[in-house]
């Protein structure tokens, strides 16, 4: 867990939840420990008085009744007391954590200091032994850290030290004996405490992982939900068309696809504006990047629904300079136009990698980038160049993000622009009228299976925008142009591909 000046937000959570399930432990085992050991200790008492009554006497351990008698009641009533006030005190639940603690302590100390107080009187049974014992109890008993199970030690100690050698006329060789002595005894117990705390610190830990590991996940699958609606639904239908296909490395990436169309008065469909962004990083930070992106690129074309690839680039360029980049995050982008009246494709790339055009008649051109990769340049440096170039009926454009090429083999080689440009012919030999509206598909399945199954390293996006060859007679799917560009829904959109 990180630690900032003081605690991480992470840290100081965990320490709260474990603050809450120790005051929980510690009240419970309190009330244990006081109705348990000080029940014992009540029957032992009443078991002590009846014994002696029977025996037809009032001799308790060998005492005969005189002021070693009395002050051994006076002793053990004020003991019940103490048990009785703290029982009283704990119920209350008016006790921070700190105080119920303090409070375990204390029994412990009140049960030292009747034993010293019955041995300095001569009573027998009494003696370190006892107070070991009891000290041992609470060391199994309370959820208590090294410090809190030193502590009685500390206080009841020093005094059976001073009434060894004050009251009890003990020796120094004798005293430094039982000193040790009971400090060995009670080694053990404190080492206890030490063990069962960091045991218990351990599964608390593991404990809050888990929760945040299950929380993080349900918010990813909100994220992703979220994530996918802002990409756009593809268009299967029409005299223009696109699909796509998106493999995030995570649940949510920083690949992002967005599409404007623009529409005559009767729906007809007149142009369609494509923006293939790749931002830098994966994850969450890379998602959240994209949010902000959509959120421009929406803006943009509301302002200018015919505005050209160049300029669409240029926006973004101005707009990751002076917002993203000073945090380090750039993007490459490939933005492209596609006017049905006139038969034209309008594209300008930023750093992105190469496009491919599968034209009818069955080549292959590649569509290189024309200008830096956005956010590395201000506004005013910025020349994003524009190229404009024939769009056939027939014709098919492949755009990729470089997940795709960046793909690494089982020899840990990566495919290449060559090796995807390769992919591309390879299925042109078999017919390429086959594979319009396939090409999204066909080219996942190339970079997974070059994969050998490896999970991928970088997310991925590959995109077609394909012009349908004509039946005969008319348009596409006549009166079904308008395949709409409605935003994907629910947590099966883009990342299926549908």
């Amino acid at each position: 867990m990180k630690q900032a000046t003081g605690r991480g937000l992470e840290t100081s959570e965990f320490h709260h939840a474990f603050r809450i399930e120790t005051d929980t432990l510690m009240r419970r085992r309190l009330i244990w420990f006081i109705a348990i050991w000080g029940g014992l200790g009540v029957i032992g008492f009443i078991a002590l008085i009846a014994t002696s009554i029977a025996q037809g006497g009032m001799q308790w351990f060998g005492l005969q009744v005189g002021w070693q008698q009395v002050l051994f009641g006076v002793l053990t009533i004020s003991w019940l007391g103490a048990y009785v006030a703290a029982l009283i005190l704990v119920l209350g639940k008016r006790l921070s954590t700190r105080d119920v603690v303090r409070l375990s302590i204390a029994l412990i100390v009140v049960d030292g200091l009747l034993f010293l107080s019955a041995r300095a009187a001569g009573i027998p049974f009494y003696n370190l032994a006892s107070f070991w014992f009891s000290h041992l109890v609470a060391c199994i008993v309370f959820p208590w850290r090294v410090r809190e199970a030193i502590l009685p030690i500390a206080i009841v100690a020093p005094l059976g030290i001073a009434s060894a050698l004050l009251i009890e006329g003990y020796g120094t060789p004798q005293l430094i004996t039982t000193t040790i002595f009971l400090l060995i005894m009670m080694t053990p117990a404190v080492m206890l405490c030490w063990y069962k705390h960091s045991q218990r610190l351990v599964r608390a830990s593991n404990r809050f992982l888990s929760d945040r590991y299950g929380m993080l996940r349900q918010e990813l699958a909100y994220a992703r939900q979220i994530h996918e609606a802002l990409f756009p639904a593809p268009v299967s239908s029409g005299d223009l068309r696109f699909n796509y296909k998106y493999e995030p490395m995570r649940q949510i990436g920083g690949d992002y696809l967005h599409a404007h169309a623009v529409r005559d008065a009767g729906g007809n469909l007149r142009s369609l504006s494509v923006v293939v962004v790749d931002v830098t990083g994966h994850g969450i930070p890379a998602a959240l990047t994209v949010n902000r992106l959509h959120g421009e690129l929406d803006l943009r074309f509301a302002d200018d629904p015919n505005a050209s690839p160049g300029a669409i680039l240029s926006n973004l360029n101005r707009y990751i300079n002076l917002t993203l980049a000073r945090h380090s995050i750039y993007a490459t982008a490939l933005c492209l136009k596609v006017d049905l009246e006139r038969g034209v494709l309008e594209y300008a790339s930023g750093g992105h990698p190469p496009a491919f055009l599968v034209c009818a008649g069955g080549t292959i051109r590649e569509l290189g980038s024309t200008a830096l990769v956005l956010g590395a340049a201000r506004n005013e440096e910025y020349e994003p160049e524009e190229v404009s170039m024939a769009f056939h009926p027939g014709d098919s454009l492949v755009v990729y993000t470089d997940g795709a090429v960046e793909a690494r083999g089982l020899d840990g080689r990566m495919l290449r622009i060559a090796g995807f440009r390769d992919a591309l012919a390879a299925k042109l030999g078999e017919g390429h009228a086959d594979r319009q509206g396939t090409w999204s598909e066909y080219l996942l399945d190339v970079v997974t299976t070059y994969r050998g199954g490896s999970p991928p390293e970088d997310d991925t996006l590959l995109v077609e925008v394909h012009r349908p060859v004509p039946e005969a007679g008319g348009s596409v799917d006549a009166g079904h142009e308008a395949g709409t560009l409605a935003p994907a829904a629910g947590p099966t959109g883009p990342a299926t591909g549908r």
